[in-house]
C-alpha cells in the first residue's frame, strides 16, 4: 500500500494496517528545486534513525531518489517520519513522499548508510548546484588549532562546490575533480562519520590532503611570499590586477576607487568601453557604504546561492564612477567561497571588482596554463589553484523589476536545478540549443526541463564549443543518450542552428526550428506552470529576433498556445539604415525614423546641426547615410522595441555608440529614473490594423527635446507611454478572446518601468499578469522554450 505523506492521512493508515511493531519502507524523491544528492540528506537520515531507536539503511539510488527502510515501534516509526517532514536540511524540498507499511521482519540490528546504488532505475536525477561557503566553515577557517585555518578548500556537507566537480553520478568523491586529492586520517574519520557534519561531503578537505594555491607574476613564474592571499590583497591595494581561479572560473580583481586601474582593465578586456563591472564586498554593512539594500534584496546576496544582484547606488557614490557608468545601478555580490572570504579580510576597502577573465566572447579560462598563457596581457598577478575545474560557470545575475526578483543570468548556484513542468512529456527527449545571444541550451524529459549554466554569445568556435560540452555533460549526468527531437532558432546562419543539425543528423531525431518570440512565449508559460490548455496574450519585447516572415522581429503580442502562436499585434516597422551598424550607433534608427515624415534635407540639417557628433564619420557619413536612403542600400525593417528604446537615448543625447548588449535602453532607464511623472504628454494615435505606432512617439520626443524639455522627464514620459500601447493592445484582444492571462517576456521585461506599468493596467483590467520567476526574461531561457515546443509539436 503506498501512501502520500500528510500526517493525518498517514496515522489513520498506520493504525488500520499494522497495531504492532512495524517495518517502514518509502521511496523519496527529494528536492530543494530539483536537487538530491550532495546536501547531507543522507546523514540527517542517519542521525534522526539514531535517536529514534531504529535499526535499517538509507541509500542514494541514482536517479531514483533515495531509499529507505527503517524498523521499530509504532512511535518511533511515527515520530521518524515527522521529523523527516519537520527538520529536513534547509535546502532539501520534497517532491515526491511515497511511505509502504509492511510487518516488521527483524532483519537489521543497526541502522546503517549503504554506498549509492550506480544501477538506472529510469528516474530523473537531481544534480546539486555550487552552494556558497557556510557560516560554520567560515569559522572553521578562523580557528588557529584547526588544519583548515585560513584555508581556502573548507567545505562541508551542505557548502562548497558540487556542478564544477562531478563529472558523473551519483554524486559521490570519485566521481569528482576531488578524485586526485585523498584524504588524509583526520579528514577521512570525519567522512566516516555520520554524526559529524563533513560526513560523505565530498568536497571536503583541508591544508594537509586538499587542493593548494600558487601565485604566479605575468611572466608566470612564481612569486615567493609567505603568505600569497596576503600577497594577492597587498597587490591588489597597490593598483594591480589579479586573476583569481575560484569555484567555477576565473576573475580579474582590482580596486574599486583607482580610475586608472580600472580603466587599464576596460582596455585590457576589449569590447569593455563602458559595461558595467561586478563588485564582491566583505559584507552587507559594506554594501551599504555605497549602494542601498531593500530587504529582498538582502535576501537574495546572503541566500546560499550569492549571486550577483544589482542594487541601486547611493548619492554621492563612493566608488569609481567607471565601475557602471552612467548607470543608477551597481552588481554586487557578497564571497561565496573561502578563497575570496580570505582576499576580502585583507582589503578595507569596501569592495573591489570582480570580473570574468577571459576576452569578450571566449568563455572563462578554466586551465592553469590556459590562464597563464590565454591571459597574460589581462593580468599582472595570477593566483591559481591545482583543482581541476570539470564545468565552468558565470556567476548568476538578478535584478528587482516590479518588486519581483528576475534572473538576468541563471549559472552558479541555479544551474543544474531543473525547472518543474506542468505536463509530461512521457517518453519524448527534446533538446533545445538556444539563439544567438546571451544563450544556454536545455534539455526536457518526463516533467523537468534542465538548462546548462550561461554559455554567453554562440558567435564563436570556441563559445560553440563550450556550448557543445555543457549540453553533452548534462546529457551524460542525465542519462540521456538520444533525442526524439531537437529545437533551434528560426535563424538560418546561427552556430547554434547548425549544431542543432549536427545533432539531428547524429541521433536521427525530428529537428524543429522554433520562432524566437514564440519561444520566449512559451518559456514565460513554462515559468507560471500553465498547463496544456492554455493560451495567453504574450507581449514579447526585446532587441532582435528572426521573424517568420523573414524580418527583424523584436516588438509583439502574440496568441499564444505551447505550440502554435498569432502576431496581433507588433510594433510599427522602422528602418535599420546600415543594418547591424544601426544597433551599434542609434542615431541612426532615428535618422531613419524621421525619414518617413521629412525630406531628406530637412533632415541632413537636424543630423549635422544637433547630431553631429554621434556619427564616427561624422558630415561624410551623414551624406552617405543620406545616399543609402534614397536608393534604398543596405536597409532593413525592424518591430524590435530595443531600437524604439535605443532611438530614444540617442535623441535625448543619453547614448550615441553601444559598446555592450542593450547600453543605450539600459541608460535610457537609468536617467528616466531621474525624471518627473506626468511634466510631458504624448499624443499617439491608439493601435489600429494590428501595428502600435512609434513614430509618433520618437517625432514628439524630439520636438519635445527640441524645445528645451527637461530629457529626463520625456525619458520617463516615453516609457510609459510605450508601455501603456502594448497594454492597451493586449487588454483589448484578451477581453475579445476571452483569455484571461497577459504576460511580457524579452530582454525589455527587465525594465522596471515598462514591466510595472503594464503590469499595473492588466490588474486594472481584472485580467491575471504573469511574469518571470525562475528563468531570465532575456535569450536565457529560449533553450528552454525551444526544447518544449519541439517536444509537443514531436508528439502531436
Amino acid at each position: 500500500m503506498v501512501v502520500y505523506l500528510t500526517k493525518e492521512k498517514y496515522t489513520i493508515q498506520l493504525n488500520k494496517l499494522f497495531p504492532e511493531d512495524l517495518r517502514l519502507i518509502f521511496r523519496v524523491r527529494i528536492a530543494c528545486r530539483g536537487i538530491v544528492q550532495g546536501i547531507g540528506f543522507r546523514p540527517f537520515v542517519y542521525r534522526i534513525a539514531i535517536n529514534h531507536k531504529l535499526v535499517g539503511f538509507v541509500r542514494n539510488q541514482g536517479d531514483a531518489g533515495v531509499i529507505i527502510i527503517a524498523e521499530g515501534s509504532k512511535v518511533d516509526l511515527e515520530s521518524f517520519v515527522n521529523d523527516l517532514q519537520e527538520k529536513k536540511p534547509h535546502l532539501a524540498k520534497y517532491e515526491d513522499f511515497q511511505i509502504e507499511w509492511e510487518r516488521c521482519k527483524n532483519e537489521f540490528n543497526n541502522f546503517s548508510i549503504l554506498k549509492s546504488s550506480e544501477t538506472k532505475a529510469g528516474g530523473i536525477s537531481y544534480l546539486p548546484p555550487d552552494i556558497s561557503i557556510c557560516t560554520d566553515c567560515l569559522n572553521d577557517m578562523k580557528n588557529p588549532n584547526s588544519t583548515r585555518n585560513n584555508y581556502p578548500f573548507t567545505s562541508c556537507v551542505i557548502c562548497g562546490p558540487r556542478y564544477s566537480t562531478i563529472t558523473k553520478l551519483p554524486y559521490d568523491r570519485p566521481h569528482t575533480t576531488m578524485v586526485a586529492f585523498p584524504l588524509c586520517d583526520s579528514c577521512r574519520i570525519e567522512y566516516n562519520n555520520p554524526l559529524d557534519r563533513r560526513h560523505h561531503a565530498q568536497t571536503t578537505c583541508c591544508s594537509l590532503c586538499g587542493p593548494s594555491m600558487s601565485l604566479y607574476d605575468k611572466d608566470g613564474k612564481a612569486v615567493e611570499c609567505v603568505n600569497m592571499i596576503k600577497e594577492t590583497a597587498k597587490q591588489i591595494r597597490r593598483g594591480k590586477i589579479v586573476a583569481i581561479k575560484g569555484i567555477g572560473g576565473t576573475h580579474l580583481a582590482c580596486s574599486a576607487t583607482d580610475d586608472e586601474v580600472i580603466l587599464r582593465l576596460r582596455t585590457k578586456k576589449g569590447k569593455r568601453k563602458y559595461k558595467p563591472f561586478a563588485l564582491i564586498s566583505k559584507s552587507i554593512t559594506d554594501i551599504k557604504k555605497y549602494a542601498e539594500i531593500e530587504n529582498i534584496e538582502k535576501q537574495i546576496l546572503t541566500s546560499y546561492r550569492k549571486p550577483i544582484v544589482l542594487l541601486k547606488k547611493k548619492n554621492p557614490f563612493i566608488l569609481s564612477k567607471w565601475i557602471s557608468p552612467d548607470l543608477f545601478n551597481v552588481g554586487v555580490m557578497l564571497p561565496y567561497s573561502g578563497i575570496h572570504s580570505l582576499i576580502l579580510e585583507e582589503i578595507s576597502d569596501s569592495a573591489i571588482i570582480l570580473t570574468s577573465a577571459n576576452p569578450s566572447d571566449i568563455p572563462m579560462y578554466v586551465e592553469n596554463e590556459k590562464i597563464l598563457s590565454n591571459t597574460a596581457d589581462l593580468a599582472d598577478f595570477f593566483l591559481l589553484h591545482n583543482r581541476e575545474i570539470f564545468q565552468r560557470a558565470d556567476d548568476s545575475v538578478i535584478r528587482i523589476t516590479n518588486n519581483n526578483p528576475v534572473l538576468i543570468r541563471r549559472s552558479r548556484g541555479w544551474v543544474p536545478e531543473p525547472i518543474n513542468l506542468p505536463f509530461d512529456l512521457k517518453n519524448e527527449q527534446s533538446l533545445g540549443v538556444g539563439p544567438l545571444l546571451t544563450s544556454t541550451g536545455a534539455i526536457a524529459y518526463k516533467n523537468r526541463c534542465f538548462l546548462t549554466q550561461h554559455i554567453g554569445n554562440v558567435n564563436t568556435l570556441e563559445t560553440l564549443d563550450f556550448l557543445k560540452s555543457s549540453i553533452e555533460h548534462l546529457s551524460h549526468l542525465l542519462g540521456v543518450s538520444n533525442y526524439t527531437s531537437i529545437g533551434c532558432d528560426l535563424h538560418p546562419n546561427f552556430l547554434s542552428t547548425a549544431l542543432a543539425k549536427e545533432y539531428a543528423s547524429k541521433f536521427n531525431s525530428n529537428l524543429f526550428q522554433i520562432q524566437h518570440h514564440h519561444a520566449h512565449a512559451v518559456a514565460l508559460m513554462i515559468d507560471n506552470k500553465l498547463s496544456l490548455a492554455d493560451e495567453i496574450v504574450a507581449i514579447v519585447a526585446d532587441g532582435v529576433g528572426y521573424g517568420d516572415d523573414g524580418k527583424i522581429w523584436g516588438g509583439e503580442i502574440l496568441h499564444t498556445s505551447y505550440t502554435s502562436f498569432e502576431r496581433i499585434f507588433h510594433l510599427e516597422e522602422q528602418i535599420m539604415i546600415g543594418g547591424d551598424r544601426a544597433t551599434y550607433y542609434p542615431i541612426r534608427m532615428f535618422a531613419g525614423i524621421l525619414s518617413k515624415v521629412m525630406d531628406h534635407e530637412n533632415l541632413r540639417k537636424i543630423l549635422e546641426n544637433k547630431y553631429l557628433d554621434s556619427f564616427p564619420g561624422r558630415s561624410v557619413e551623414i551624406q552617405v547615410l543620406l545616399v543609402q536612403l534614397e536608393k534604398k542600400l543596405n536597409l532593413y525593417e525592424t518591430t524590435s522595441t530595443g531600437r524604439i528604446l535605443a532611438s530614444l537615448s540617442s535623441l535625448l543625447g543619453f547614448c550615441s555608440e553601444r559598446t555592450y548588449e542593450g547600453e543605450p535602453a539600459i541608460k535610457l532607464e537609468s536617467f528616466a529614473k531621474l525624471g518627473t511623472r506626468d511634466k510631458i504628454k504624448f499624443k499617439i494615435p491608439s493601435p489600429s490594423d494590428n501595428i502600435i505606432f512609434t513614430t509618433p512617439l520618437i517625432l514628439q520626443s524630439y520636438e519635445f527635446f527640441s524645445q528645451g524639455k527637461n530629457p529626463y522627464d520625456i525619458a520617463l514620459a516615453a516609457h510609459y507611454e510605450l508601455a501603456n500601447q502594448y497594454a492597451e493592445a493586449s487588454i483589448n484582444y484578451a477581453k475579445e478572446n476571452n483569455i484571461r492571462k497577459i504576460g511580457i517576456t524579452g530582454g525589455v521585461a527587465y525594465n522596471h518601468f515598462i514591466t510595472s506599468h503594464i503590469a499595473k493596467k492588466v490588474k486594472e483590467a481584472n485580467l491575471e499578469f504573469i511574469e518571470h520567476k525562475n528563468l531570465p526574461c532575456g535569450d536565457g531561457a529560449i533553450s528552454c522554450g525551444q526544447a518544449i515546443v519541439s517536444a509537443l509539436k514531436n508528439k502531436q
